[in-house]
């Protein structure tokens, strides 16, 4: 299903209010993201009397030390602002980082403020009308979703690899999120399990003149491997979170060397960098398996190259031989993969 999530929306647009917006004025700040950033900016200057919100810095306050992520896997649970709030069938795990202790009842009480906080700047800075006067430019982001959707054998093809399954899977092309974002975010409510891929524009956006409309995202092939990605995320992590924590542990010193380079990429913990080795190990995998050794070969490459991602190919050697082999479950390739990274500890 691909839609547009008005939650998403307030989230990016809170983004560029509240941080981003005034980044860009200042004399040190990229011309590069002052491009691919133009649309998020643009808000920024029509809504920027609205910088001094007490809900705006209400919620800014929260998001200090939570990343959009995270606010996202909450967000797509909830009805649309400004008639969100927490609800009781809602799992913990989705707002107990709002309590820098991991106390629960805190927890559960700055999620509820920082909900009503966006509910109130929803209404303060009419919301609803900034989604109505821009339907004609969502839908033309919808529109180039939906003609460049991923071959129907994806979905497929990763449930076998990764041996699992979600009810629903959902393409949210967003205008607000900031371009080159994308984020794989998953629940389950009533015993059906939905999984996400929340994405920002890939490429320079044209709204301003209604006969050149184009929202960015008319990219066929970056939409199949970033969803490729985002969802695999919903199948991997549940994978490495199960492993025993002491390889965990014993794999740790294997950071050290990449450490520099994975920290400005937003993974600067060893297990969020084992999460994205085992999902781009995967993408380099399924790609295989769909007959396209080209692609695999270049994300491969620029995996490891360019990205750093250099324990990839160890991944990569043994998740292809259970792919190959049909035999064993995708958590015993995972538990494999770390026992041979384990054994390039240096002792």
């Amino acid at each position: 299903m691909v839609k547009v999530n008005a939650n998403i929306e307030l989230l990016g647009f809170v983004y560029f209010l509240g941080y981003e917006g005034a980044q860009s004025e200042t004399p040190s700040y990229p011309d590069k993201d002052r491009k691919r950033y133009a649309y998020g900016l643009s808000l920024y200057q029509q809504y920027k009397s609205f910088a001094g919100s007490q809900n705006l810095a209400v919620a800014i306050g929260f998001a200090q030390d939570i990343w959009l992520d995270y606010f996202i896997n909450l967000l797509i649970q909830l009805e649309d602002f400004p008639n969100a709030k927490l609800t009781e069938d809602i799992d913990p795990a989705y707002y107990l980082r709002f309590s820098p202790k991991g106390d629960l009842e805190e927890a559960k009480k700055n999620a509820a403020a920082f909900i009503r906080a966006m509910n109130g700047l929803y209404t303060e800075v009419d919301f609803s009308f900034y989604l109505s006067k821009s339907k004609t430019l969502y839908a033309n982001a919808l529109a180039q979703v939906q003609a460049g959707l991923p071959d129907k054998r994806i979905l497929p093809a990763m449930e076998g690899f990764y041996q699992g399954h979600f009810d629903s899977y959902n393409l949210i092309p967003s205008l607000t999120i900031p371009a080159g974002m994308g984020f794989g975010a998953k629940y389950q409510k009533a015993n059906r399990h939905h999984a996400f891929h929340v994405f920002g524009t890939f490429a320079i956006q044209q709204w301003t003149d209604p006969a050149r409309l184009d929202m960015g995202f008319a990219d066929k092939k970056h939409l199949l491997e970033l969803s490729t990605h985002e969802f695999g995320h919903s199948f991997a992590n549940p994978a490495v979170d199960r492993l025993p924590e002491t390889l965990i542990q014993e794999t740790q010193p294997l950071f050290e060397p990449i450490k520099e380079a994975m920290s400005p990429q937003g993974y600067p913990v060893w297990k969020t960098c084992l999460y994205e080795h085992f999902v781009r190990a995967g993408e380099v995998v399924i790609a295989r398996k769909m007959g396209n050794p080209e692609d695999a070969k270049r994300l491969r490459d620029h995996y490891v190259f360019n990205r750093k991602f250099i324990y990839l190919d160890t991944l990569v050697t043994v998740l292809d031989q259970y792919s190959a082999s049909g035999n064993g479950t995708y958590q015993q390739a995972v538990t494999n993969a770390m026992l041979r990274l384990r054994g390039q500890v240096t002792r």
